[in-house]
């Protein structure tokens, strides 16, 4: 058996609840979800049939359990909490929240002596473009390794993309040579050039599971609750502007294909948008009359609403 124990802290509040689903616990049902999704987001190539095997061996399945436990070693209680609205661009109601800056361990078990360092890359990846508990695809749960410290942005875009390729590789690669599937690109918006990581992979719309297609970076913040304010506000509108769902929703309901998460860059807070390549939404109910470059097209407003 090894261990890796990963010495974490929060950036934002984490609304993070236990089997009731009303008291506040940290479970590590919520990381292993967390990191199987951003597994599987960043290695297929849009049939996620041909992973399952390697999905399976990797996080288990109805046949057999997973080689690999996560603890949260010392506490699942990071009191005192605190309160936060969930739509901080709204006046309601405050709900406990774990407050930020609150550090946690997380341990990472393997058995029969297996290596821990693919899941620590795949931990890694979680981290830096995903969140646990509600209302993480806006910004909330993010949480970080208290190592990580980078400089500026491009500092943080490097980590991403290096530890994207990372993990694809892990499954993907069929020659001594790693292949890099995720490169830095210029893209333009609302007439301006920026720097983002793009996949050179799937170009099936709608592929038949979420796949990363695109993470874009916005402007360093000093103060977290704005940031949260803004992208809450921002949502709101879009989905106001657009009349359909390609933000999430529908029947029956789907997540968003734009993940949000906050990340800290020289002591300030900064947006990761995270566009995926996702089987949803796809042109039916209220999408009915939207061809797939309308919705591509709607998105990239609402992301340059985040990151401007």
């Amino acid at each position: 058996m090894n261990k890796t124990i990963l010495e974490l802290e929060t950036v934002t509040p984490i609304f993070l609840h236990g089997t009731d689903n009303q008291t506040l616990e940290l479970r590590p049902p919520a990381f292993k979800a967390l990191f199987r999704y951003w597994w599987r987001a960043a290695v297929q190539d849009c049939d996620w049939r041909s992973l399952s095997a390697a999905e399976a061996k990797l996080f288990g399945n109805t046949d057999g359990k997973a080689p690999f436990s996560i603890r949260i070693s010392g506490t699942t209680d990071l009191g005192p909490t605190k309160k936060y609205n969930p739509l901080p661009h709204k006046g309601g109601t405050k709900m406990e929240a774990y407050d930020v800056a609150k550090p946690f361990k997380l341990c990472l078990i393997t058995k029969n002596g297996s290596d821990t360092s693919t899941y620590k890359q795949i931990a890694k990846l979680g981290f830096l473009l995903g969140g646990v508990g509600n209302r993480s695809r806006r910004g909330f749960g993010s949480v970080r390794e208290t190592a990580w410290n980078f400089a500026d942005v491009s500092d943080l875009r490097k980590e991403i993309l290096d530890t994207l390729n990372e993990v694809w590789n892990t499954c993907n690669a069929t020659t001594s040579a790693p292949k890099k599937r995720f490169q830095i690109k210029d893209f333009r918006i609302n007439g301006h050039t920026i720097k983002i990581i793009r996949s050179e992979g799937c170009d099936r719309d709608p592929p038949e599971y979420p796949v990363v297609r695109r993470v874009f970076f916005g402007k360093p913040t000093d103060n977290f609750k704005n940031l949260l304010k803004q992208i809450g506000r921002e949502t709101h509108n879009a989905k106001r502007r657009n009349n359909d769902d390609t933000l999430g929703a529908g029947t029956p309901r789907m997540a968003s294909p734009i993940i949000i998460r906050i990340q800290m860059v020289g002591g300030q807070y900064i947006p990761i948008v995270t566009q995926l390549s996702s089987c949803y939404p796809k042109y039916m109910g209220r999408n009915i009359r939207r061809k797939p470059s309308d919705i591509r097209y709607k998105q990239t407003q609402f992301i340059n609403d985040i990151i401007k």
